[in-house]
């Protein structure tokens, strides 16, 4: 009986010696390694990725490619992402605001709906993302909408808001709202939608506000307006993703080479799509976020943008 319990005495001073002698690392050994040419902008020019857990860039179509990534931030929060790359130099591509039932008429309706009133036959559309905040009762716009070059709306409710627009030279660009007079006087604007606040000027981003974190679609473009980059962020899902601060969307827009950029509308009306086909069936655009409204149902909002191929016979 003795030597029974000398041997367990034995047994637990070693498990004790043992357990003070080991070294727990609490440390979380976290490391962002990007696997695309977005990605790798995204980790060298900003602070917000901890961990990359996927990164996948697609050929949307010529001149438009897409990168999807899920990353955890530096804040410890799960992220999802979704970035289109539009290169307005590739003479075919183009981008049209789109309205519902395809008409200058105020209604809300789903992106991918609006998308197929103007998909057709040489005026291909590959894909889209939701624009300007509206009015929920009457699928009024906030600030102005140019569709084909007509004006269709030229004023703004109120408050800090801005415009993303194209002109009839196929150069992008964002205005603010006491701006806007000056640049539709001087220029031919095609095409217009409105936003909210600006982001970026001159590649610097601009202090907000603001600082809640939400679901978020905006646009950035290039220094020498041919290059547009729209961020479509996915949020209040803890365990998927969270969302993002405003001068954090300026932070990305930057890093993938914006000089100005501009917020548009978020939150549940968030809605990046992609054309999965390229034949006209009826289910030939694929949602590629996950909208927070009704566990990822699209919601119907007033405007949004759709980049297209014209004189495409495929």
């Amino acid at each position: 009986m003795k030597n029974t319990c000398l041997y367990t005495l034995i047994l637990m001073a070693g498990a004790l010696l043992s357990s003070c002698n080991d070294k727990v690392d609490y440390n979380n050994h976290y490391e962002a390694i990007p696997r695309t040419p977005v990605g790798e902008k995204l980790v060298e020019n900003t602070h917000l990725i901890a961990q990359i857990h996927s990164d996948t860039t697609y050929k949307v179509t010529e001149g438009v490619q897409a990168t999807e990534m899920a990353y955890t931030s530096m804040d410890g929060f799960a992220m999802k992402i979704f970035i289109f790359e539009v290169d307005l130099n590739e003479t075919s591509v183009d981008m049209k605001v789109s309205m519902p039932d395809g008409t200058n008429t105020y209604a809300m309706q789903p992106m991918t709906q609006q998308a197929t009133f103007m998909d057709r036959k040489g005026h291909k559309v590959w894909a889209g993302f939701n624009a300007d905040f509206y009015n929920m009762s009457t699928g009024v716009p906030r600030g102005p909408v140019h569709r084909e070059g007509v004006a269709v709306k030229t004023n703004f409710d109120s408050g800090d808001r801005g415009i993303f627009a194209l002109t009839d030279k196929k150069k992008a660009l964002v205005a603010t709202s006491s701006e806007y007079p000056v640049v539709k006087g001087a220029l031919n604007l095609q095409e217009v939608v409105g936003g909210g606040v600006s982001l970026l000027r001159d590649g610097n981003i601009i202090p907000q506000t603001d600082q809640t974190v939400e679901p978020r679609t905006c646009v950035g473009i290039s220094a020498d307006s041919t290059q547009v980059f729209v961020l479509a962020v996915d949020g209040r899902n803890f365990t998927y993703s969270t969302g993002m601060r405003l001068e954090e969307l300026a932070e990305v827009l930057g890093a993938l080479g914006a000089s100005t950029g501009i917020n548009l509308d978020g939150g549940g009306s968030t809605t990046f799509f992609v054309r999965n086909t390229p034949d006209f069936s009826e289910n030939r655009f694929t949602v590629r976020n996950w909208p927070t409204d009704n566990g990822g149902k699209e919601r119907s909002v007033a405007n949004g943008i759709v980049i297209i191929t014209k004189n495409s016979i495929r």
